[in-house]
């Protein structure tokens, strides 16, 4: 008797240990480009402490590229998942909201312009991998400079766009910024804005974080997420890139990790990032998405600012008066753009 019972207390011990194993263990985590500490941290929902000690770092503000991390005390997936899903009034799991559907207008791109409220439609033949000279000037004229400058938009990102249109159901995408003229006092000397190959943006009802994310599957883009702000950067290059600029409006950015050859930080972008038509209403059929306060607007930097009238422009000169392709109906009063709750990638 007296043997079995000390043959027992292991057995109940090892068994106590298993069940907690089998509800959380250790995984293990690949280091890519751009990962952080905190972001691996707050990805797997442990304190960066627990990291640090389970892989005895003796510097992780550096991590290599490829490096194998522990994660320890993570739940299995498949816990998680069916712990976190909601369930309807039946008890059943409600299946999450996809915001990809078939266009309603395939090639046909829907565009606003917010600093203006300038209506767009754009024609784009996706197949033949052209883009018309009528296209081609509304693209110009949509994605010209608060100061009216305008320069010729690389086919390749009017395409891109097309795409991001027909990919969310032909939704209306918003124009945030386009072309700017070089300013001795953007953080980026070589940016993609300087010659019409980026543009800001953000797709009406569709979160910046799944449309970051759509953009990031694109061949040869640069692709810039900018939690503390409003839009999605996306412009042409010949390597594709991925960043994320924590920073404010009027701070200097601050980027997830060095030498991810950046476009332009939040700041670059200037006032043209907080104006919003006044009588924006959110796509029908969409849920109501309740974003915190916006964050109080900084003053605008030179890039953003109209060129003195005796400055002459680098690019084609259009009048900031000039009548677009389609009617426009302007907006006096512009209001701010809320401010998405910042996220971290998957």
């Amino acid at each position: 008797m007296r043997f079995a019972a000390v043959l027992a207390a292991p057995l109940a011990l090892a068994s106590l240990v298993f069940c907690a194993g089998d509800a959380r263990a250790d995984v293990q985590h690949v280091v890519a480009r751009g990962h952080t500490i905190e972001a691996i941290a707050h990805r797997y929902h442990v304190t960066v402490k627990a990291i640090v000690d389970a892989n005895h770092l003796k510097d992780p503000k550096h991590l290599k590229i490829g490096e194998a991390l522990i994660i320890p005390g993570v739940q299995s997936p498949d816990k998680a998942d069916k712990s976190k899903a909601k369930k309807g009034p039946d008890g059943k799991p409600i299946k999450p909201v996809s915001y990809a559907s078939r266009p309603k207008t395939p090639d046909v791109v829907h565009v606003m312009r917010l600093a203006t409220n300038e209506e767009y439609t754009l024609h784009v033949n996706a197949r033949r991998g052209k883009v018309s000279p009528t296209v081609a000037k509304s693209a110009e004229q949509m994605m010209r400079s608060m100061g009216g400058l305008s320069h010729p938009i690389e086919p390749r990102l009017i395409h891109l766009i097309a795409a991001v249109s027909n990919h969310f159901g032909s939704r209306r995408i918003e124009i945030i910024s386009g072309f700017r003229p070089y300013s001795p006092l953007q953080h980026t000397s070589h940016s993609n804005h300087n010659i019409g190959k980026a543009v800001d943006f953000r797709v009406a009802g569709v979160p910046n974080e799944v449309v970051r994310d759509y953009c990031r599957t694109l061949r040869e883009v640069g692709c810039g997420y900018y939690p503390n702000s409003t839009f999605v950067h996306l412009d042409v290059r010949d390597t594709s890139s991925f960043w994320i600029d924590y920073s404010r409006p009027g701070e200097p950015p601050r980027y997830n990790a060095p030498n991810l050859d950046a476009d332009e930080g939040t700041s670059d972008v200037g006032e043209e990032a907080h104006l919003a038509p006044a009588d924006e209403t959110p796509d029908p059929g969409m849920p109501n998405m309740a974003p915190p306060p916006p964050a109080t607007s900084a003053a605008p930097t030179s890039s953003a600012s109209p060129p003195a009238a005796s400055a002459t422009p680098s690019a084609t000169g259009t009048s900031a008066a000039a009548a677009p392709s389609t009617p426009a109906t302007l907006n006096p009063s512009p209001t701010s753009i809320p401010i998405p709750s910042p996220t971290l990638p998957p």
